[in-house]
């Protein structure tokens, strides 16, 4: 009889890349025989607003221990080490000698995972140093903001055999896992278009009190902007679609993009740019320098995406504009249709002809059961609940040394769509090819399995 592989033993050197293959729905018959009792050990990266509520997840976790944090803020590291101190009863160790001094905290050989939190540009280089280091890595979004950052995700991965998850939490809203129920059991048809934006009004997380950029910094306890001022930045030097990945996940994992489909091509273009002078003038006057200052990004962005095998996808980008919160998707096949504005769905030859039916009608039927079991648990935290489940299908493929459902070239092809809108725009809205991260493996993938743990 063949003796089953330790985790040690499964993580270490070439045995690591068995990994990559394994699928989540494989996971139960490939679980190692420690893997039930063995905690996860797990060093956070970046530990500020965003970082503080993914380490509050981690904590209502059982089983689950945290052994290092970095942060280069030391109110953010030491409140976050004291956070785990109480919970846990012992304080991680804490590195905050400067931006890169996560690359010690990776190299520990008492942990198995690393979840960055950073600011954006160090989201890569932290999933890097931590598959290189043989950890599952883990970051928010997006994973990338350069192709070749991109690139070196999906290489590193292949070459270590160590696997990378995006936590795109939209992906584990209720309604989206719902939809990719109905969608997987074909009641909406073959699937033709989806639309879907990032559409929120960021203008007041663009400027300090004075109406300045300067990166005033908040402790978690203190509250404060959650992007820091990132969109002044971006907007000031950039235009396109720079923050896609709510709105590309769920539309992804619907039409089984890199399982059976890829993204072919994209043209983006972006409206003139007005509202972040507006909103400057009208809170500080028209003399204010940002009052008048120009910025590269447009309003409104606009982005078609086409696939390999003819499905379209419409993308908007607008957090300049004065507007209520909304993620606009439309998920439409040849059978029926699903309007997020209306809350509802369209099925034909089950709907009454030309009326809305709500998607509520659909919920005892195809409520997914990452829902049904995690609804109570899960409500507790963030984006409606759905923060607990994207850590809990990340921490569950550590302890099951499975492959994430969102898996690197998810996290690749996600985030490339921000440089290759830029790419399009600076042409002048010219079509841009997509780069296939899957070097043509997405023809035989199997589609993609949501498991409840």
């Amino acid at each position: 009889m063949s003796r089953v592989l330790t985790r040690r033993e499964l993580l270490a050197g070439g045995a690591g890349a068995a990994i990559l293959s394994l699928a989540p729905s494989q996971a139960a018959a490939a679980r190692p025989a420690d893997a039930g009792a063995s905690p996860v050990r797990v060093g956070m990266v970046g530990v500020g607003q965003r970082g503080t509520s993914l380490l509050r997840v981690l904590l209502s976790m059982e089983r689950v221990e945290i052994k290092a944090i970095a942060d280069i803020t030391p109110g953010n590291l030491s409140h976050a080490q004291g956070l785990v101190e109480a919970k846990l009863g012992k304080r991680p160790e804490g590195y905050g000698e400067g931006p890169e001094d996560f690359r010690r905290l990776v190299q520990r050989d008492d942990i198995d995972a690393v979840i960055a939190a950073t600011p954006r540009h160090w989201h890569s280089p932290v999933a890097v140093a931590a598959m290189r280091a043989k950890k599952y890595a883990a970051t928010e979004v997006p994973a990338a903001v350069t192709l070749d950052d991109c690139w070196e995700l999906v290489n590193t991965s292949e070459t270590t055999g160590m696997p990378c998850m995006m936590l795109e939490n939209v992906c584990y809203f209720r309604d989206m896992l719902m939809l990719l129920n109905m969608v997987q059991q074909g009641l909406l048809g073959e699937l033709i278009h989806c639309a879907a934006g990032y559409q929120h009004d960021c203008r007041y997380l663009c400027f300090d009190e004075k109406g300045e950029f300067s990166e005033t910094k908040f402790a978690p306890s203190e509250g404060g902007p959650r992007y820091q001022l990132w969109g002044t930045v971006d907007a000031l030097q950039r235009n396109g679609n720079l923050y896609p990945t709510h709105p590309i996940g769920p539309i992804a994992q619907f039409m089984n993009i890199n399982r059976g489909d890829r993204f072919l091509q994209l043209v983006s273009m972006s409206s003139k740019a007005r509202g972040l002078n507006r909103w400057v003038k009208e809170k500080f006057g028209a003399d204010h320098p940002n009052a008048r200052r120009v910025f590269a990004q447009g309003d409104v962005n606009t982005t078609l995406i086409k696939t390999e095998n003819g499905c379209t996808v419409t993308l908007y980008f607008d957090v300049q504009s004065p507007r209520p919160y909304d993620l606009g998707f439309r998920v439409q096949g040849t059978q029926g249709i699903y309007m997020m504005e209306k809350d509802s769905i369209y099925v034909e030859g089950v709907s009454k002809p030309d009326t809305w039916q709500p998607l509520d009608d659909y919920r005892q039927k195809y409520e997914h059961p990452l829902w049904r079991k995690f609804a109570g648990t899960a409500g507790e935290f963030g984006h409606g609940g759905s923060d607990y489940i994207t850590v809990h299908q990340f921490i569950q493929a550590v302890r099951d040394h499975a492959q994430p459902e969102q898996d690197v070239y998810d996290a690749a092809t996600w985030s490339a769509i921000r440089p290759l809108t830029e790419m399009s725009v600076a042409q002048g809205s010219g079509a841009v090819a997509f780069p296939d991260f899957t070097r043509g493996r997405w023809k035989s993938r199997p589609p993609l399995k949501v498991t409840a743990g």
